[in-house]
């Protein structure tokens, strides 16, 4: 418990090693919150007369979950910036959706299960003035260490890695739980101008009968990504994926969107090369690129405890 304490009381301190923390103190948080504000300038009239449309269709609450979507917000909630943070997912699904309406009752549906989720209390489960009611269940479910953010691409976007073979157990609650704070801290950590993330998958030793999940969590995981998060993913990469894999992805292809499927590629062997393309070797593992560098083993209490939510292990 000391040890615990002591880790915390030196988050807030702590600084990622990375440009991020050369920038200014105002907008330290993520080097794209700046350039999301570039993106945000580039709005065309249809979008601004959309986003005012949602807007006005948007309680209170609901403009305030939405505004604590972004990271940035989060930590620092300020009344005067919470229009402007909204605005941000608003605009997300405006462009995601050909008909204001549709993207309005999509947003409402995202911004329901934020809140039914608590969200903002998993981001903040390992913070100093945390109430910890998730702390101690969500360290359980992540001791296995399958998932977590290392490394960034060429554009900077950040890296969630899900290692399957190392799960243990599956619980209905927490496997999902686990899920989204890690997708919500590989949100936070980007870098890029599109505040995209990548996903990869390494599946050597996977076994579908001791590794995949019961069809019920498989579902809820992937409805989840399809309907809250598909927009924010770049690239996913299903890595060194067994024979019997076939007989897993066809039980639950069908709950993957179709933009989703579209992000998704198949690399084993001498096919990872491609990795090369989006990444540099001192930003991935070895078994993703034969000369990859970023090959330490996760400390998961320096990660959860000491690491600060917006930056990835190992920066």
């Amino acid at each position: 418990k000391v040890e615990q304490d002591s880790l915390l009381l030196d988050k807030d301190q702590h600084e990622c090693d990375s440009s991020v923390s050369t920038l200014p103190e105002d907008t330290s948080m993520s080097l794209h919150f700046a350039e999301t504000d570039h993106e945000e300038s580039s709005v065309t009239t249809e979008e601004h007369e959309s986003i005012q449309f949602v807007l006005s269709q948007l309680t209170p609450d609901e403009i305030e979950t939405a505004a604590f979507a972004c990271y940035e917000y989060m930590k620092h909630p300020e009344v005067i910036k919470r229009q402007h943070y909204a605005t941000r997912i608003i605009l997300r699904y405006v462009r995601s959706k050909k008909n204001v309406t549709t993207a309005l009752n999509k947003l409402k549906a995202t911004l329901s299960f934020r809140k039914s989720m608590d969200i903002v209390g998993l981001v903040k489960s390992f913070d100093e003035n945390s109430s910890g009611e998730y702390a101690t269940p969500l360290q359980k479910q992540m001791a296995s260490k399958k998932m977590y953010v290392q490394g960034y691409d060429k554009s900077g976007r950040s890296t969630l890695f899900f290692i399957p073979r190392l799960t243990q157990g599956h619980d209905s609650e927490w496997t999902l739980k686990e899920a989204v704070y890690s997708i919500e801290r590989a949100i936070a950590c980007s870098k890029s101008a599109d505040g995209l993330i990548n996903a990869v998958v390494d599946f050597s030793g996977f076994a579908v009968t001791k590794h995949a999940p019961p069809l019920d969590i498989a579902k809820q995981f992937l409805t989840t990504l399809r309907n809250h998060y598909a927009g924010q993913i770049h690239r996913i990469f299903l890595v060194d994926t067994p024979m019997t894999f076939s007989l897993f992805w066809r039980v639950v292809q069908p709950f993957i969107g179709s933009k989703t499927k579209a992000k998704i590629q198949f690399l084993s062997g001498s096919k990872k090369v491609k990795l090369s393309e989006l990444y540099e070797e001192d930003q991935v593992p070895s078994w993703m690129l034969a000369d990859g560098k970023k090959n330490l083993e996760l400390d998961l209490d320096e990660y959860l405890l000491k690491i600060p939510f917006h930056c990835a292990f190992n920066e």
